[in-house]
């Protein structure tokens, strides 16, 4: 499906960019979120008749975006869940749970959860990293806490810290590893050159012999 982009889209293209995008993806994201318009001769007139409100809008989003990330950055998200003793959720925390809290935390209603980014479901306590999209380019990552109480949220940072020092200790050793077997790795031709080199000295340590 064509698009025109009527907001500065990451890896997408600039305002006023006409761009081919899946189906879905245009309907369910770009066009209800008033970051495109679909093109059709008659858009595209349209666009270009309101381009310099687009331009605004965009750089208006931009400013809040800013303002907001200043209000967010350095702080846990924290989410409290009833979980099973194995610290297993008895549901899910979604995109928009995270950005409920996160405008809690800001003082706002900018966000949705078109602006939430997740690795994977989240469906167990823990600690988690969350990328937060205010805009195409004010993006965040924040520390996002799953917890059944605030009481448990120290054990849980400590077990975070924990298993994230073990896996730096791990990658060090495997670059050690790794490291010493390509230094003791010796190419063929040079295992050929050192024999060759050293037939010349067994026949002259002969010669010497016989005289």
């Amino acid at each position: 499906m064509k698009v025109i982009l009527t907001s500065r889209v990451s890896q997408l293209g600039q305002i006023g960019e006409v761009i081919e995008v899946k189906n879905g993806f245009a309907k369910n994201y770009l066009i209800p979120n008033k970051k495109a318009i679909a093109f059709t001769p008659n858009s595209q007139s349209l666009f270009e008749a309101k381009r310099s409100e687009f331009e605004k809008a965009n750089q208006d989003d931009f400013s809040a975006a800013s303002k907001l990330k200043e209000k967010i950055v350095g702080k846990d998200v924290v989410i409290i869940e009833s979980a099973s003793d194995d610290g297993r959720l008895y549901g899910s925390v979604s995109s928009a749970n995270i950005a409920t809290k996160a405008n809690e935390i800001a003082g706002s209603k900018f966000l949705t959860r078109a602006n939430v980014f997740l690795k994977k479901p989240i469906k167990e306590i823990g600690v988690y990293s969350v990328t937060l999209a205010l805009h195409s380019d004010v993006i965040l990552e924040v520390r996002l806490i799953v917890t059944r109480s605030e009481s448990e949220i120290e054990a849980l940072l400590k077990a975070d810290a924990k298993a994230n020092s073990k896996n730096s200790e791990e990658e060090v050793v495997a670059k050690k590893s790794k490291k010493s077997d390509a230094d003791l790795d010796i190419p063929d031709d040079q295992e050929v050159v050192e024999e060759d080199s050293k037939k010349p000295a067994k026949k002259a340590k002969k010669k010497k012999s016989e005289e």
